[in-house]
């Protein structure tokens, strides 16, 4: 019962947190020129962000949920392709195929020989509003206080944001990136929600600006699967 209700609050989550992530992770192999500040980097995220049509990469989640007894990890890969499709493919322990696309959140669980649709055109625009070419930092930078860290021994830039007043903090309490010295490309990113529960991601072999057909973005379903359409809570 309780991993039919983790799973379900998880699903529902995903929309924006795979938007999110993914174009979070797309910060592209540019080098500094003299010394590195947060606003050079923002700037370097703003103008990849401008010029990433789209992204692949290798994924690995972990959740610290409070109804879970220990972390919960997942592998695999996720694309993206400008300007609304987004193909999460989750190959372990689970194997789950999540899907942004024509204004729908399409969740597949292959294992489970099931499938969930929601309607996401009212929370499109907000959700790639963080695909545009400044739309990510731009809103971020409304709600959350900005603090860089520079460590010499780190081979990473750490970015750690932190709400500006009540009413974000009830939905998120922290937001932190972490980003590669010499690639500028993110390696991880970790949010905390306003519950507690902290969701982190790993990033490994991003590819942007290769060819991604929409072809890839369309779930063909067996016959059987039964699709359940749910609401946005």
């Amino acid at each position: 019962m309780i991993s039919r209700v983790v799973g379900q609050r998880m699903s529902r989550r995903n929309a924006v947190a795979a938007a999110f992530c993914a174009t979070l992770a797309a910060v592209a192999p540019l080098r500094a020129a003299g010394p590195v500040t947060l606003e050079t980097v923002i700037k370097k995220v703003q103008e990849q962000q401008k010029n990433t049509h789209t992204l692949q990469a290798s994924f690995r989640q972990e959740k610290e949920l409070a109804l879970l007894a220990k972390p919960e990890v997942s592998t695999g890969t996720f694309l993206y392709s400008k300007p609304n499709n987004v193909l999460w493919t989750y190959d372990a322990p689970k194997r789950v195929q999540m899907v942004i696309a024509g204004g729908f959140l399409t969740t597949y669980y292959q294992d489970l020989g099931k499938a969930e649709k929601i309607d996401v055109k009212r929370f499109e625009d907000r959700i790639f509003k963080y695909m545009g070419a400044t739309g990510a930092i731009d809103e971020l930078a409304r709600y959350f206080d900005f603090t860089f860290t520079d460590s010499k021994s780190k081979p990473v830039y750490v970015l750690d944001l932190t709400p500006k007043n009540r009413a974000v903090s009830k939905r998120v309490r922290r937001i932190k990136l972490w980003i590669d010295k010499q690639t500028f490309l993110t390696s991880k990113i970790e949010y905390v929600e306003g519950d507690g529960d902290l969701t982190r991601y790993e990033f490994t072999n991003v590819r942007i600006n290769e060819p991604v057909p929409p072809s890839r973005f369309a779930l063909h379903l067996p016959s059987n699967v039964k699709v359940e359409q749910m609401k946005v809570q």
